[in-house]
């Protein structure tokens, strides 16, 4: 005779019972349902930044490039140009000033004095634009001597030491221009001797031609007076 298990009365009601909860209960939340998506409900989001200034670097005022050097005694920064990361601050006093106060902005590190003087040339300081503090060739030139246009750029200073081998401690001070010839007036510990003559070659260049002092303008091609010639 086969044995049966009987349930008893309180197993049956407790089955029954689990039966209709499952057919009635309502679904709950998705346990992968999506995090609120507006910026109010966002922790740790990201602040609007501005955008820096054209040239990366905002141009500094007169005060906060004063703090950078000392000036003479009486003395302040007038008019600050900008250009890139340069700045260049013209000093006022109690007499005339010689050049500008050149500052470079340094990432990371802020506006710092770079020099003091006059005659830089922009592709030196790694400026493709011209600036008021710098010369560049052949976008912009030094004036010509005479005040009337020349055939050919006047060169910077330093153009003109990258074509010859000055004496150790020399440099090039005041350029002159006088059509296709350029004077260079040499400064050093001693003094110099006459001038360094540049000429301007159609389709070449600056090129060397002399040093020394009484060229004769006419030798020159030259039928105006020049700084660097005898006429």
């Amino acid at each position: 005779m086969s044995s049966r298990h009987l349930l008893l009365p309180s197993v049956v009601a407790a089955l029954v019972g689990l039966a209709g909860c499952s057919s009635t209960a309502s679904p709950g939340p998705s346990p992968t349902a999506p995090a609120p998506t507006s910026a109010a409900g966002t922790i740790g989001a990201s602040p609007t930044v501005a955008a820096p200034a054209v040239g990366g670097a905002d141009c500094p005022s007169a005060t906060t490039l004063q703090k950078l050097v000392e000036l003479p005694k009486g003395w302040t920064f007038g008019g600050v140009q900008c250009v890139q990361d340069w700045a260049g601050a013209d000093p006022q006093g109690p007499k005339a000033g010689d050049g500008v106060y050149l500052f470079h902005h340094v990432a990371g590190t802020g506006w710092r004095y770079y020099d003091q003087g006059s005659g830089w040339d922009c592709e030196d300081l790694g400026l493709t634009a011209p600036a008021p503090f710098c010369i560049s060739d052949p976008v912009t030139a030094t004036k010509p001597a005479n005040g009337t246009a020349t055939v050919a750029r006047c060169p910077s200073a330093k153009t003109l030491e990258k074509l010859v081998e000055l004496p150790k401690g020399w440099t090039f001070g005041t350029v002159e221009c006088v059509q296709d010839w350029a004077g260079a007036d040499p400064q050093g510990p001693n003094p110099g001797d006459g001038v360094y003559l540049f000429r301007f070659v159609v389709g070449t260049g600056w090129k060397y031609y002399g040093d020394g002092s009484g060229y004769d303008c006419k030798d020159l091609g030259l039928a105006e007076p020049a700084p660097f010639c005898i006429s």
